[in-house]
């Protein structure tokens, strides 16, 4: 049983847009097709062509139980690939089985003598992590990096023109340049994946390897931190595996909590006029009614900084944080904000409500 990934197609648009894309054939006989547009300006991906495949087909690999043969080469990778496997398949015995993974052999690669020098770039999309990696490496990052299709759907065409016009924004007010691709990865992944707890930090390591010719450093800001011990899709154990020969891939921001990271970016005003963690519904910025934006927002407040973020255009309403159940995996998050918040002066009203929700979950007497 072996799942085929074929060679790497890339053309120019009649727009001059640059499109990469790749057919997969699995055992069944089915096909689906992987495809990245970028703006004109971004050079192909000339040698290795494999590594652009290699973390999202390893993951539906092991999810489907089939082998992997890629046409194109790949870098020097073998023990990282091992050790991608050992880690999934131990947090997931059930559903990640251990697969075999055949390419040709790495191309050699030369650095151009008078090419530009390659810059490090992050992840980006406006939240709070995304924030706290650009404001914390601000004097490293010379890019931002999003992918549209990935957190706003492509049919959300007023969504991702308004995403884009933030994305301008930070970026020239950073002093940075700003990367996008518009990609079909996400809906290629959910076929056979689960999104968070598996597969989305391989999703933004391929995505990352298609700006390797610009970006010698990929930075993926954290979703949690080192004390909870995560299972997560993006995670310091699996990131850094996702390195080749042409790109280094650094996981950043585990060592401090969200509510932290909102601390340390609630005096930039580039983060004041843009800060974005909704993505509830796509018709606003920020919905300041579900769980991800009343947290930020309770956070924001037990630091005296909520009114100074525009985009959470409606006060704190703190019973309707009360009524919100804690998930599982929510937990911890929700007890990193209470601990810091009740040590802000002030504000006992947030943190009698965060210690409520923490009561009905069963975490705290």
């Amino acid at each position: 049983m072996t799942m085929k990934v074929g060679r790497t197609r890339q053309d120019v648009l009649e727009d001059g847009r640059h499109r990469t894309k790749v057919k997969v054939t699995f055992t069944d006989g089915s096909r689906r097709v992987l495809t990245f547009v970028t703006s004109p300006d971004i050079p192909f991906v000339k040698t290795n062509k494999g590594d652009l495949w290699l973390p999202t087909m390893l993951v539906v690999a092991k999810r489907r139980g089939e082998d992997l043969e890629l046409t194109d080469p790949i870098s020097e990778r073998a023990a990282s690939i091992a050790r991608v496997q050992d880690i999934l398949s131990t947090w997931y015995p059930h559903r990640m089985k251990q697969v075999e993974v055949h390419a040709p052999p790495a191309e050699r690669t030369r650095r151009r003598l008078g090419s530009p020098q390659k810059i490090t770039g992050a992840f980006f999309t406006g939240g709070v992590d995304s924030f706290h990696t650009l404001t914390k490496n601000a004097d490293r990052i010379g890019a931002i990096v999003y992918g549209f299709g990935i957190d706003v759907p492509l049919r959300e065409r007023e969504a991702i023109a308004r995403t884009n016009a933030l994305l301008e924004d930070v970026a020239a007010e950073s002093g940075v340049r700003l990367l996008t691709a518009r990609t079909t990865i996400r809906k290629f992944l959910a076929e056979d994946t689960r999104w968070g707890s598996e597969a989305h930090g391989a999703a933004l390591a391929t995505l990352a390897t298609l700006f390797s010719p610009i970006l010698d450093r990929i930075l993926i800001p954290a979703t949690h931190t080192y004390a909870t011990g995560q299972k997560w899709g993006s995670h310091p154990l699996l990131d850094e595996q996702w390195t080749t020969d042409r790109l280094t891939v650094e996981h950043d921001g585990a060592e401090v909590g969200r509510s932290v990271k909102a601390q340390l970016f609630a005096d930039n005003p580039v983060a004041q006029r843009h800060l974005r963690v909704c993505y509830e519904k796509f018709t606003d910025m920020n919905c300041c009614r579900c769980l991800k934006c009343l947290r930020t927002m309770a956070c924001l407040a037990s630091i005296d900084r909520l009114d100074s973020f525009p985009t959470f255009h409606e006060p704190l309403d703190l019973e309707l944080l009360a009524s919100k159940t804690l998930r599982p995996r929510k937990v911890a998050q929700a007890r990193e904000i209470y601990n810091f918040v009740r040590r802000q002066p002030g504000h006992d009203d947030i943190t009698e409500v965060l210690l409520g929700m923490l009561q009905k979950a069963g975490h705290e007497k």
